[in-house]
């Protein structure tokens, strides 16, 4: 993808301005409310959870319906990496699994088959092939398209963020009580719904740099095949 001036096409900026902005307001509005309400909507299963779910896996189903053979030839991991994200988010690493598909102890429980040991040992691997791939493929430019003010790369910078601090505030109490600070019950509640928003604002963002991405991507190689014809 060539480089095109900052922010541009300017519709998928003020989409993306437009969705954070939206987060903000969401978290507003559970702020106020109840502790038992807001603990209610930021509950996993729920209306915020469920939405994150579908937001992922329509993301993966776009790239695949939109994108075409050149988006799964040579995006084939992005597809990957935000299914498996969208099949977190329905909780199926614990559903399907008896202690949970990323935790240790599977390997050391007895209770724990032989083949479910086998599929979590593929699961995990498939997971580190996954991330180093991203690491090495994307990262160097995407950081440096986001430095251009790329659209497509603000936007994906904008959902790993979300996520990167959805990450952190996740336990936050049992994280600081390690270091003696204590939280707040009413404190917790809020980190939590905040957390929930923003892993919710991660899907659309990706969203919005897909159909970005597509059309960059459609018009470059519209404007290939025009050269192309003319020089013929």
């Amino acid at each position: 993808m060539k480089t095109i001036p900052a922010f541009r096409p300017l519709r998928f900026f003020w989409l993306q301005s437009l969705l954070l902005l939206a987060l903000i307001a969401i978290i507003g509005y559970y702020l106020p409310l109840d502790d038992e309400l807001t603990q209610q909507a930021a509950q996993e299963g729920g209306l915020i959870d469920r939405t994150s779910a579908v937001g992922y896996l329509v993301c993966a189903g776009l790239m695949l319906l939109l994108g075409g053979t050149h988006v799964l030839k040579n995006h084939y991991p992005l597809i990957i990496a935000v299914t498996l994200l969208g099949l977190r988010e329905l909780d199926f690493d614990k559903r399907y699994s008896t202690l949970g598909l990323f935790k240790s102890a599977t390997f050391r429980s007895p209770d724990v088959s032989l083949l479910e040991k086998g599929v979590t040992l593929v699961v995990v691997l498939l997971v580190i092939w996954l991330a180093i791939t991203l690491i090495v493929k994307y990262l160097r430019p995407l950081l440096t398209r986001a430095v251009q003010f790329n659209m497509v790369a603000i936007s994906i910078c904008c959902a790993g963020g979300l996520l990167v601090v959805a990450r952190t505030l996740d336990g936050i109490a049992r994280k600081l009580g390690e270091f003696g600070i204590d939280v707040s019950a009413h404190t917790e509640v809020h980190t939590t719904i905040i957390e929930e928003v923003f892993e919710l604002g991660a899907p659309y963002s990706l969203i919005i740099a897909l159909f970005c991405y597509l059309q960059i991507y459609r018009r470059g190689a519209l404007k290939t095949a025009a050269q192309q014809k003319a020089e013929a």
